[in-house]
């Protein structure tokens, strides 16, 4: 897919810079050949970038591909929105709205880190507000109900008791100290 995609691109380019560019506009990348292009490994999509161009034609023409997650708005059977499957696979949604994950790189290399990077590494981390709120657009409302598992190891970080709006326990009245 991606060689097709260079290629169709290569041929506009070649057919752009036949007509439109002359030999004086001091333009490196007359061709796109693969000398005249940088290739860079992001996950597992290579993007394509053209190196010393001056042309802004042959700059809008070049491939940057970059990997998206996006969120199907209508399925072709119920016409509902769909859970983005790498959300519920990398995170958990607590309770109260939070969202944890766990820290990345826990399982590689373990025989270069010290113990007390390594207990780090085992430990979850808390997602931000605005990673949440996006996080909860990206799945369904099923995933956004609270799940209820026999001996469940994040029972204790359901609740937030700190805050008044989400504490299940009351808070202890302390009556005002009398002054003299």
């Amino acid at each position: 897919m991606l060689s097709r995609v260079f290629f169709n691109t290569s041929r506009i380019l070649r057919a752009a810079t036949s007509k439109v560019l002359s030999p004086a506009k001091n333009v490196v990348c007359l061709k796109p050949t693969a000398h005249n292009f940088s290739s860079t490994l992001v996950g597992n999509v290579t993007t394509y970038k053209p190196i010393l161009c001056s042309n802004p034609l042959v700059k809008a023409l070049a491939i940057n591909i970059t990997p998206v997650r996006t969120v199907t708005k209508y399925s072709y059977r119920k016409g509902k929105r769909k859970s983005v499957k790498a959300v519920l696979r990398r995170f958990y949604r607590l309770d109260w709205g939070g969202w944890i994950r766990t820290k990345c790189g826990r399982h590689k290399r373990l025989w270069r880190k010290s113990p007390p990077r390594k207990r780090r590494l085992r430990q979850h981390v808390f997602c931000n507000a605005t990673q949440s709120y996006l996080l909860d657009k990206m799945v369904g409302s099923y995933w956004r109900k609270p799940k209820y598992y026999v001996d469940d190891p994040y029972e204790p970080y359901h609740t937030r008791d700190e805050f008044s709006i989400t504490s299940v326990k009351p808070r202890p009245y302390f009556p005002p100290e009398k002054q003299n």
